[in-house]
């Protein structure tokens, strides 16, 4: 069960009535015209970022008319760029579109905390301490390596994806 209800007690977007002012956040710190920042209010780490569009998409990011995808990712680096500039220790900002919570498109930002060497252009390598593979997904999404996979069925996947 999710921590939030996506609709407010009228049934409507909840982030559409964050962007048109009839809901309050209170950790709004970017807008545009068309989009609108705001920290979470459960956030897994400090900063934790939500972009919305202040008009209502479905939650697929990636299935966006083209120009609306090229924007909301500009406006995420601009937001990006606040993170990293404002957050000590932040050099990197992670980037993730599920769209499982709530049904309006949005993008989650991450500052990545002890990345802050990369803002002076040096680079380090990193490695996840985990190794889980999951076969399915769990209402959320991971970036670290799992176990190897064999040549064989990387190739097979490989085939069927080509088809």
């Amino acid at each position: 069960m999710a921590k939030y209800q996506s609709k407010n007690e009228a049934g409507k977007c909840i982030f559409c009535e964050i962007a048109k002012g009839k809901m309050e956040t209170p950790g709004i710190f970017w807008e545009d015209k068309n989009f609108m920042a705001f920290l979470s209010i459960f956030p897994n780490s400090l900063g934790a970022t939500v972009l919305i569009p202040k008009k209502h998409h479905k939650s697929d990011v990636l299935a966006l008319p083209d120009k609306v995808l090229t924007n909301i990712v500009v406006a995420a680096k601009k937001v990006s760029d606040i993170l990293i500039n404002k957050l000590p220790n932040v050099g990197r900002v992670g980037l993730v579109m599920e769209g499982t919570g709530i049904d309006h498109a949005h993008i989650k930002l991450y500052p990545m905390h002890g990345t802050g060497h990369m803002k002076k252009g040096i680079w380090k390598q990193y490695a996840s301490h985990k190794n889980d593979y999951y076969k399915k997904y769990e209402g959320f999404v991971c970036s670290n390596d799992g176990p190897r996979e064999s040549d064989v069925k990387i190739k097979r996947l490989a085939e069927r994806l080509k088809k």
